[in-house]
């Protein structure tokens, strides 16, 4: 064969893959889905999707039912159903523990089944303790009637440095394992294809997918034990080094981390108590103990930069003020702008096997659809599997709900030890029931609450708030009849929810957002977070002062074009920074924004606001800083010319909306005030010395955003902004050269949205649950609304440049610290690049 036929067979082979892959992705969450929907879940068409579905049925993966299809009932031929056979195959983790050995089973969409512990006998021989695995096995199959045959693959975590043949390559711990291949002894042990890896990387890799860094690129793992161990995710992958040792701190001579620094003799929770209590000699052995931890934190928190740091290690409730004392030293130790945000583990002892098993789902994807690509499913615990014990109430933490599930299989009905906290951070942090969620506005972006239930994270929508009567029917046609329907945001209470989505127009976020946080309700704010710098403060002040959860929904930096983006600067291919570009062509300008309410700058203040703050977001984290001045220039260059006005406020968008509606002066029916500028530019001098435009005009007839960043040592541009687009590099000295030095598909769906509701929706469940750290943050949010409106006043003054006001230090810190007030550790203000 040619290289250029085998080149071409790669790239169908590459091509097929991802599409196999978007369809598995699209059926896991459903109970059923037909080929339209299927389609219209991955942006594929139908012949693609029926090809694909007839393999996997062929393989037994899926099953299609000819029936109606889930009580939809249609005239003529009824439509075909598919269905992923969750129990096809099974996945089994391991945490092969020196105390306890753990064994966790779920099925193919990541329902945990099962999990048992099995204690491990003292003075066991080192290799009569693999055969523990196989009895672990057994038991955490049996209670489902399901043989070692239908296991796609087990994952095994075990102490020690192991390579990526599954090789133990020195395990102090268990000596007699170093040097030892205990993957295939294992695999001749079971009969089924076995991956094994290092006990506190699989913990890393559990919190970054499952726990409490699950939208974190750069995460440092810190697990605190006899001695400190650490794992390290760089780029949102685990990153085990050259010899399989990366993050091992223990191994730097002369360190004092080679000694334990957690010595059998010392309980930590009566010194700790003495030490709070004003004991002198207690607070001396702690504040020992506490700077050995916080030196190797610092020190591979200074190399890595990264944008969590997560101390695991059984830390009780009673030992909340050893994690403050560890910020607190880290702090006075990093010498830079911000000290790295550090949170306590979500997933506690259980993160180990919770990680096997992920890379179990790993395994199995290889194995049975070839992928190497297709990521782990959302764990989650099926409320069936669970035993509901009368003395508590049910949990909901995927840690608690093991815990539970193993208790059956200990003497006694008891785990063999506590499953710590997922952390205090505060008061609203909610683990002991399903989050309760509602919706506080039933418009375009509504829908976004429509993923509520669909997260796996134990949350699910009450409730829907519109003033206008007539959005009850919309509500339960977009949320179903379950959903109460409530005439006023005011009538909800902490008592009723956990949280709530605004999702109304701009003019109202802030008294809405500040009236719920006065109830003690988080809240998920749509973007942008106000209409004017003093109000978004505002908000801000409120948040704090309640201590109730402030989320703000720049769901753009959970695009996959901007991330990539973000990707590609942080591997230093354009080197350092120096200027962005942002173009944004708003093809459907004229029905988006000038029919309804957004084109009354008494309602929106200014498209550079209402639309431009996603960019403006983007550009600040790209950059890693925020706008200091600001010029800008803009007009209301063609729709002020459309004298057809009509009233629309008992309509939404797509009552209206119509890519026939062309050109742009052939428009009809524009909102009866048309007073927000059409056209707008704007220059911006940021904090660190980036340069950065924004350009927006809402006439054009194709509708996407175009970035382009220059830094010291390249350029990189995207075409397209979602899937099937390109973001392309150019990194060496040329003339005209279209493709660049290197080019990257951008993956995700085919408008950009869906997906990234989807993660921020995630985010948003899991900031409020675990106290997980965000990606998107109320300073970035707030930063984007005070350049946008400085550059309104700049555009509307005669181009008068403006000075961007900086937020309060002190209010800027409290976010800094993951809005936590008790056991703050005061820094000085962040920069973009973590805000």
């Amino acid at each position: 064969m040619s290289q250029p036929a085998e080149s071409a067979e790669m790239e169908s082979g590459a091509i097929r893959q991802r599409n196999l892959d978007a369809c598995i992705r699209a059926l896991r969450p459903a109970a059923e889905l037909t080929l339209t929907e299927l389609a219209k879940a991955t942006g594929l068409s139908r012949p693609t999707i029926a090809a694909i579905l007839g393999d996997l049925v062929d393989a037994g993966l899926v099953t299609e039912r000819r029936e109606s299809v889930s009580g939809r009932s249609t005239a003529g031929r009824p439509a075909r159903g598919f269905v992923l056979d969750a129990e096809f195959r099974f996945v089994v983790g391991i945490d092969l523990g020196v105390h306890t050995v753990t064994a966790i089973v779920s099925d193919l969409v990541g329902q945990i089944r099962n999990a048992v512990d099995l204690p491990v006998p003292d003075g066991i021989d080192p290799f009569d303790r693999l055969q523990l695995v196989g009895e672990v096995v057994k038991r955490v199959l049996q209670p489902l009637g399901v043989d070692r045959s239908r296991l796609a693959g087990v994952g095994v975590a075990v102490t020690g440095i192991v390579d990526d043949r599954g090789h133990v390559m020195l395990a102090t711990r268990v000596p007699a394992w170093s040097g030892v291949d205990i993957a295939s002894r294992i695999e001749r042990q079971l009969g089924v294809p076995v991956v094994l890896e290092n006990d506190v990387n699989m913990a890393a890799v559990a919190e970054h997918q499952s726990g409490v860094a699950r939208f974190a690129d750069d995460v440092v793992f810190v697990n605190v034990g006899e001695a400190v161990n650490t794992a390290l995710i760089l780029g949102g992958r685990l990153h085990r080094g050259h010899n399989f040792a990366a993050g091992e701190l223990g191994s730097l001579s002369g360190s004092a981390l080679r000694e334990d620094v957690s010595p059998p003799e010392i309980d930590r929770r009566p010194l700790l108590e003495r030490a709070d209590g004003g004991d002198q000699a207690a607070e001396a052995v702690v504040e020992e103990y506490v700077q050995r931890i916080a030196e190797g934190i610092a020190t591979v928190s200074v190399v890595i930069d990264p944008d969590l740091l997560v101390i695991s290690g059984a830390f009780t409730s009673q030992e909340d003020s050893l994690l403050t004392r560890i910020r607190a030293q880290v702090s006075r130790t990093v010498l830079r702008t911000a000290p790295p945000t550090i949170v306590s583990t979500a997933l506690g002892h259980r993160g180990v096997a919770i990680g096997a098993l992920l890379r179990a789902h790993d395994l199995a994807a290889r194995r049975l659809v070839g992928s190497s690509t297709l990521e782990a499913p959302t764990l989650t615990v099926p409320a069936g599997a669970l035993p509901v014990p009368d003395s508590q109430p049910r949990r909901t933490s995927l840690a608690d709900k093991v815990d539970r599930l193993a208790e059956r299989s200990m003497p006694g009905g008891r785990s063999p030890e506590p499953s710590p906290p997922v952390g205090s951070l505060g008061k609203d942090l909610v683990s002991d029931h399903d989050l309760r969620v509602a919706v506080v506005g039933v418009g375009m972006r509504s829908a976004i609450a429509t993923w509520v239930d669909r997260t796996g994270l134990g949350a699910r929508l009450v409730a829907a708030v519109d003033k206008n009567p007539q959005a009850r029917s919309r509500a339960a046609e977009l949320f179903g009849a379950g959903v109460a329907f409530l005439s006023d945001h005011r009538a909800l209470t902490s008592a009723d929810v956990d949280a709530a989505i605004v999702a109304t127009p701009d003019d109202t976020h802030a008294a809405i957002a500040i009236d719920l946080m006065r109830a003690g309700i988080a809240v998920y704010l749509e973007k942008p977070l106000a209409v004017t710098t003093q109000a978004s403060d505002e908000v801000l002040q409120v948040a704090q002062a309640t201590g109730s959860r402030l989320y703000v929904g720049h769901n753009m930096r959970h695009m996959a074009v901007v991330r990539l983006m973000r990707e590609i600067i942080a591997r230093g291919e354009i080197g350092e920074v120096k200027a962005i570009w942002c173009r944004h062509f708003v093809g459907n300008g004229g029905d988006y924004y000038f029919k309804d309410w957004h084109a009354d700058r008494a309602r929106s203040n200014g498209l550079l606001l209402q639309k431009g703050a996603h960019d403006l977001d983007v550009i600040h984290w790209l950059a890693g800083s925020y706008t200091r001045d600001v010029v800008a220039m803009g007009d209301l260059t063609l729709y002020g010319d459309i004298v057809d006005r009509a009233d629309r406020s008992s309509q939404l968008m797509p009552d209206w909306f119509s890519l026939d509606n062309w050109p742009p002066l052939d428009q009809v029916g524009l909102n009866p005030v048309v007073d927000v500028e059409d056209t707008s530019m704007m220059l911006m001098r940021l904090e660190s010395g980036v340069l950065a435009s924004y350009q927006q005009c809402h006439f054009t007839p194709d509708y996407w955003r175009n970035y382009t960043v220059i830094g010291t040592e390249g350029r990189l541009e995207n075409f397209g902004d979602s899937g099937g687009g390109v973001v392309r590099v150019w990194n060496s000295r040329t003339t005209f050269d279209p493709k660049g030095d290197r080019s990257y598909p951008i993956a995700g769906d085919h408008d950009g949205h869906n997906d990234a509701d989807r993660l921020t929706m995630q985010e948003f469940l899991d900031f409020v649950r675990f106290g997980s750290a965000a990606e998107a943050t109320p300073v970035g949010a707030r930063y984007a609304v005070a350049a946008a409106a400085a550059a309104t006043e700049s555009l509307r003054d005669g181009s008068t440049p403006r000075v961007v006001e900086p937020l309060n230090a002190d209010l800027e810190a409290y976010f800094q610290r993951n809005q936590e007030n008790s056991s703050a550790v005061t820094t000085t203000p962040s920069s973009a690049a973590t805000s």
